[in-house]
C-alpha cells in the first residue's frame, strides 16, 4: 500500500505576505505543523477504524503510523504497518479493504494448499458453523487444531499422529473438536473444513472452500489523509509560526 506524504507550500499556505523574520521561521514552523498533520490521520484512522471494520483487531486500529520531518526526508508520511509479531502485517490485508479486490491468501491457507487440501484458485472463508472470537474471526486455536489433525502444521512435530488421534478419542465421549475436510461437495455439504458433534453424524461447517474471496474498497485513507491536510494545515503552520515567532531572536 503505498505511502502519504504530508508535505507543504510556504509560499501559498498563508495567502499573506511574510515578514522577514517570519519567513526565516517558517522553514521550522512548515515541518512542526506537517507533522502535527501526520499525527491526526493517525490518530482518525484509530478513531474511525471501528466504524468502517466489523469488529477490527488492535492491529487493524493501530494500522496507521507515521514518520516525522527530517533534515533528510523534508515531509512527514503517514504509512501502514508493515510488520506483526504474528500472522499477516496489515500493509498487506489492509490493500483489499482500502482499494478492493481480491484478498491476500492467509497463513493457514497457504498451509492447506501446501498439503494439496485447498487448490491453488481456492480461498477458505468461514463457514456457518464457527463459534467466532471478538474480532469475527475463528480463533487462533481452533485454527492450530485443525492444522495439526490435517497435518499441515509447518513443523511436522506439531501434526496429529495416529497414536495421539486415538488417545484423545478414547478420553471423550463425544467426538466434537474431530475436523475433516471435504474437497467435493458430498450431498448437502459444500468442500470445506468440518467439525464433527457428538456420537451421531451431526457435523458443523468451520470453513467452506471458495473460489473468490474479494472485497470492495471499504476506506479511503488516502481521500481521508488528503481532506485532513486540507482541514487542518493552515491551522497547524499558523500556530507553529506564531510560537517560533514568540522564542526568534530579531534579525539584525
Amino acid at each position: 500500500m503505498a505511502q502519504i506524504r504530508i508535505t507543504v507550500d510556504p509560499d501559498n499556505i498563508l495567502d499573506r505576505q511574510l515578514t522577514e523574520l517570519e519567513q526565516s521561521q517558517l522553514p521550522f514552523a512548515a515541518a512542526q505543523a506537517a507533522n502535527n498533520v501526520a499525527y491526526e490521520v493517525r490518530e482518525r484512522w484509530k478513531r474511525q477504524a471501528p466504524r468502517v471494520f466489523d469488529r477490527p483487531t488492535p492491529l487493524t486500529v493501530n494500522a496507521a503510523m507515521y514518520r516525522k520531518v527530517t533534515k533528510a526526508q523534508p515531509y512527514a508520511e503517514v504509512f501502514i504497518r508493515d510488520e506483526a509479531f504474528k500472522g499477516t502485517p496489515p500493509s498487506k490485508y489492509l490493500v483489499a479493504e482500502v482499494e478492493g479486490g481480491q484478498r491476500r491468501r492467509k497463513g493457514f491457507e497457504r498451509l492447506l494448499q501446501s498439503r494439496g487440501i485447498l487448490s491453488p484458485t481456492q480461498f477458505a472463508v468461514m463457514g456457518r458453523g464457527a463459534q467466532a472470537n471478538q474480532y469475527g474471526n475463528v480463533p487462533a486455536g481452533q485454527v492450530t487444531k485443525i492444522l495439526s489433525q490435517l497435518g499441515a502444521q509447518r513443523d511436522r512435530y506439531q501434526n496429529q499422529t495416529d497414536v495421539s488421534r486415538k488417545r484423545r478419542r478414547g478420553k471423550k465421549n463425544n467426538r466434537d473438536g474431530e475436523y475433516f475436510v471435504l474437497t467435493t461437495r458430498k450431498g448437502a455439504l459444500r468442500p470445506g473444513v468440518y467439525e464433527r458433534i457428538g456420537q451421531g453424524s451431526g457435523v458443523r461447517s468451520i470453513f467452506i472452500f471458495t473460489n473468490t474471496a474479494g472485497y470492495r474498497p471499504r476506506y479511503d485513507i488516502f481521500g481521508m489523509a488528503e481532506d485532513t491536510w486540507k482541514k487542518l494545515m493552515p491551522f497547524f503552520l499558523k500556530r507553529e509560526l506564531e510560537k517560533a515567532m514568540l522564542t526568534a531572536r530579531p534579525l539584525r
